[in-house]
């Protein structure tokens, strides 16, 4: 499950991807180093305020996921 949060258990927040104290495009990096080729995908994300609040949330995550890998396969560093 692919997430990322503010704060420390039991004090926590689930927060959009790019927003929490993990560093998430490092976690691809690594991932991508030791030579997982499993699948990863979106936790619980965040609602937006629209008329489809968790199909909202669960796209940002999912577009954020997508750039982070394309830029990992392409060989930038994080």
């Amino acid at each position: 499950h692919f997430r990322n949060v503010r704060g420390k258990v039991p004090r926590y927040q689930e927060v959009f991807v790019d927003e929490g104290d993990l560093d998430m495009l490092g976690a691809i990096q690594a991932l991508r180093d030791v030579g997982y080729e499993g699948m990863i995908i979106p936790d619980h994300t965040p609602e937006m305020t629209c008329d489809a609040p968790w199909h909202a949330g669960m796209a940002y995550a999912l577009g954020y996921m997508k750039a982070a890998l394309q830029m990992v396969e392409r060989g930038a560093r994080v």
